[in-house]
């Protein structure tokens, strides 16, 4: 049986909500107004909220987010959150596939971040949190690469060189369209020895609800125990999981936009 929710943190949420997504001070009728309340009872749950620092009364019947709540937000970041909500799914993937699996964003100089990973103690592959990698030649990144807007993705093509780390690695800008292309229309990337070798990885997107890619969950063996027949199996759990994370993030529907 769920848990059931209290009504009243809801829409003391739907107001702060309601703040944050005007540039100005709102006013209480039509914070009410937009958030299905009255207007006395918007203003009794803005006056707890007053109290406790996370809104500010900044004039007759106006208000505005306050400084615990950006105080908050100081202290956290999307990446910060992303660590620790895919952990316990990172762990279970290593756990069910011996695999060593990371979590991932694209920076804004179209690097792969490393966010958070687990593995096996067998396994050598030279990744931590924090690391920047290339994106061209993993599966993580090639999964980021290819939600880019077509000006973002033909700018990176553009900018090469792409230099071999192996000798499968995609050096060449045509080849490397042609395979983010493949991968909007699949929903997977998978890096086959291109940048270790005999290293495999298969990567899938991590959506918000509106469809854009805010991460890549990925799961890495060495090639002699991930055959290419097994890379189908191992994409339809990996899409599992990216869902679960999904869910757990935005389970209204909600969230910051990951920084690039």
């Amino acid at each position: 049986m769920a848990t059931p929710e209290i009504k009243s943190v809801g829409k003391a949420f739907a107001l702060l909500d309601c703040l944050a997504a005007e540039d100005d001070c709102v006013s209480l009728p039509s914070m009410a107004k937009r958030c299905g309340l009255s207007v006395a009872t918007a203003h009794r749950l803005l006056a707890t909220l007053e109290a406790l620092g996370a809104v500010v009364h900044t004039g007759p019947g106006q208000y505005a987010i306050g400084l615990r709540m950006l105080d908050l937000t100081r202290r956290s970041s999307f990446e910060t959150l992303l660590a620790s909500a895919t952990m316990p799914i990172l762990s279970r993937i290593t756990r069910t596939t011996g695999s060593t699996a990371h979590v991932a964003v694209l920076d804004s100089e179209r690097m792969v971040t490393y966010i958070a990973r687990s593995a096996n103690r067998a396994n050598r592959i030279p990744t931590t949190p924090g690391i920047k990698l290339e994106a061209y030649c993993s599966g993580l990144g090639k999964v980021l690469l290819a939600d880019l807007s077509t000006d973002d993705r033909d700018t990176y093509l553009a900018d090469g060189p792409f230099p071999p780390l192996t000798a499968r690695t995609i050096i060449t800008p045509e080849a490397l369209d042609r395979e983010l292309a493949a991968i909007r229309d699949r929903r997977f990337a998978v890096d086959d020895c291109e940048m270790f070798d005999n290293l495999r990885c298969v990567a899938v997107p991590i959506l918000h609800p509106d469809g854009r890619v805010i991460a890549a969950l990925s799961a890495s063996q060495d090639s002699t125990e991930l055959s290419r027949a097994q890379i189908q199996e191992l994409v339809t759990q990996l899409t599992g999981h990216a869902a679960a994370i999904s869910t757990k993030l935005f389970r209204r529907g909600s969230a910051p936009r990951a920084a690039h």
